[in-house]
């Protein structure tokens, strides 16, 4: 059980590290636990016909992953640009794309606070996009890292992001 926690905590720090999550460069708030982010790479590329843009997923499902280093800093970012918004209750908004294969059936999304306790994520889910792409508005009540998951038909996908808030503000 020790060796098992170790792995997981050192796999954690690793990825971490090696994304510079936390990093003065990045302008981000430092680390206070591992988190095991998502990253795409050519073998989270679903197969065709999901569309190039879509580079984490399945034949069924699919998304974008945005920041792709796994990473999402809330607020004004040092290039000026924003990627998520910060609400007056401290909540931050971040928009994501799906993509789902044959019929217009209904995404779902749910997401939980790996490294403490915390209210769930609340995921926005317009209607009217039919088969295909998907727009979505993803809460996350607070910073920290979570795993959010998305679920079409019986198909599945789930990622794990850090969110954090710039030290830029709003």
């Amino acid at each position: 059980m020790v060796g098992r926690r170790f792995v997981s905590a050192a796999l954690g720090l690793t990825g971490a590290v090696l994304l510079g999550i936390g990093s003065a460069a990045s302008g981000a708030q430092p680390i206070t636990h591992p988190c095991a982010v998502t990253v795409a790479s050519r073998q989270t590329r679903p197969p065709a016909p999901v569309p190039r843009s879509f580079d984490y997923g399945n034949a069924s499902i699919a998304m974008a992953l945005n920041p792709p280093n796994g990473h999402l800093v809330a607020g004004r970012l040092p290039t000026g640009g924003s990627r998520a918004t910060i609400n007056p209750n401290g909540s931050i908004d971040a928009k994501y794309g799906w993509w789902r294969a044959g019929d217009d059936a209904r995404l779902k999304i749910s997401g939980h606070r790996l490294d403490t306790a915390a209210p769930p994520l609340v995921a926005h889910i317009p209607n009217g996009y039919g088969a295909g792409f998907q727009a979505t508005g993803l809460t996350f009540p607070t910073t920290g890292c979570w795993r959010v998951t998305g679920t079409f038909k019986s198909a599945k996908l789930s990622f794990t992001v850090r969110v954090t808030k710039s030290p830029l503000g709003r």
